[in-house]
């Protein structure tokens, strides 16, 4: 006998009411614990804003005829500050955490840019000679010649990298005051110029962001008959150079680069933006005197280069942290630490060199 047999047909609709039910109810509850199960639920913002608690102090080198250009450093108690000069025994200075010293030695180097990875692994290249130096935590040395066959005259203005292993030179090839901006690689073992342009132009940074995988390069190129100064940036794909935006010196306008917690920003007048196939705006900064230049920790903790001190934004305001006089202009991206932050600038009105350092309370 089957067991439907001994139930009413009113009563056997009612029961299949039921199991389409609990059936409904049971795939209801299946997909909504499989979907818990597999999203992702929303990533909180982790970051706090920036501190603005510092304490200031200015280093005064004052080294007749040497403009110290750019700054890097392991770490506060190893930081460099190099630039050319009269004196070539008077180019390279570094900071051991308690005073700046010179070892003074004369070299064949008018440094102008300097960048590392570690307190044994540090480059730097200048615009007199055609050699990258090297220092390797016990000596400084010619690492390699690069030599440009047609341009007597070469130079770096800036050096960059993500890792030992994958690190960019940029600068010029002259010939008869001709600028060619000029890129080179370096891969772990030697540097090989990957990039000359056909303009007008010298290359002063580039930097790499990890999510396109495309450089991006700041270039300043003269006047000539079909230029008026300006600052381009360039998107560089490892073989050529698409222009993404100019500004023209006489109209005011100009540019900037800067490489925060692994991503380029692009100062672009007074607002400051990302790109991404287009420039989109992350704030403005509603300041005269802003000098347009950036660095920071993160985004909520960027520094801003005034021409009349430092600024901070963290997030949400931008408040001045320190002030000084007109008449002195940044040189290159600080060195920034968790605590401590080194900006080198160049006092015009009375010709020296400054170190403005400001350590969180």
């Amino acid at each position: 006998m089957k067991f439907n047999t001994l139930i009413n047909p009113s009563m056997n609709k009612f029961l299949n009411l039921i199991l389409n039910l609990l059936l409904i109810l049971n795939l209801f509850f299946l997909f909504f614990f499989e979907s818990c199960k597999s999203s992702t639920a929303p990533k909180q913002n982790t970051l706090q804003p920036g501190r603005r608690d510092y304490t200031w102090t200015v280093d005064t080198l004052n080294i007749p005829y040497t403009v110290l250009e750019n700054i890097w450093g392991s770490s506060p108690t190893d930081v460099w500050a190099v630039g050319p000069g009269g004196d070539k025994d008077k180019t390279i200075y570094r900071f051991n955490g308690q005073q700046w010293v010179n070892d003074g030695i004369s070299r064949p180097l008018a440094p102008t840019a300097v960048f590392g990875f570690a307190q044994n692994d540090v480059w730097l290249a200048g615009t007199l000679g055609d050699d990258i130096w090297h220092y390797d935590g016990t000596v400084l040395s010619k690492y390699q010649n690069y030599y440009v066959p047609g341009y007597p005259l070469t130079g770096i203005q800036g050096i960059w990298g993500d890792s030992p292993n994958n690190i960019y030179a940029v600068g010029f090839a002259d010939s008869d005051n001709i600028f060619r901006g000029m890129i080179q690689q370096f891969n772990g073992s030697q540097w090989k110029i990957t990039y000359l342009s056909n303009k007008n132009e010298e290359f002063s940074i580039e930097y790499k962001d990890p999510l396109s995988n495309n450089c991006y390069v700041l270039s300043y190129r003269n006047n000539d008959n079909n230029n008026t100064d300006s600052t381009i940036i360039y998107q560089y794909d490892g073989q050529s150079l698409k222009e993404i935006y100019s500004s023209d010196f006489f109209a005011g306008h100009s540019s900037n680069l800067a490489y925060i917690a692994s991503q380029v920003y692009f100062i672009l007048d007074n607002g400051v933006y990302s790109y991404n196939n287009g420039f989109k705006l992350l704030f403005n900064v509603d300041y005269p005197n802003f000098y347009r230049a950036i660095c920071g920790r993160n985004n909520e903790d960027i520094f801003l280069c005034m021409k009349d001190g430092i600024a901070h934004y963290n997030g949400t305001d931008i408040q001045y942290l320190y002030h000084f006089h007109q008449g002195i202009y940044f040189s290159g991206p600080p060195a920034i630490f968790d605590k401590e932050v080194f900006f080198l600038v160049y006092d015009f009105v009375n010709n020296i060199n400054l170190v403005i350092r400001g350590k969180l309370n």
